[in-house]
């Protein structure tokens, strides 16, 4: 199957703060790009296809905020048992690019 993505996905170990309507939860970010990521959370959140949300990016070694961004829920699905969603910014966004370079920059260190 052709890969047919516009950017490049990261998948990384690091986690983001997931704020929507019902809540704040916290989820770890897999396949980043600079249009969207896919996020597994721990528990079962109350999401579906349509929903907005904005997405807080941590940086865990110096506690600070990296960067916000907001988006829209594409797709719900399982992840090895866990609830997951692809999410997709909403406009190109400065605020993703810097995210990607942070995470770029700790993958090669």
């Amino acid at each position: 199957m052709e890969e047919k993505r516009q950017y490049e996905r990261i998948d990384t170990a690091y986690t983001a703060l997931y704020c929507s309507y019902c809540g704040v939860r916290a989820a770890r970010i897999k396949d980043l790009s600079k249009s969207g990521a896919a996020l597994i959370f721990k528990d079962e959140i109350d999401a579906a296809t349509g929903d907005n949300a904005i997405i807080h990016f941590f940086s865990r070694d110096t506690g600070t905020l990296v960067a916000k961004a907001e988006c829209h829920i594409v797709r719900v699905f399982s992840e090895n048992g866990n609830m997951a969603i692809g999410i997709h910014f909403d406009k190109e966004n400065k605020n993703v690019d810097a995210v990607m370079d942070f995470l770029e920059g700790q993958l090669t260190q």
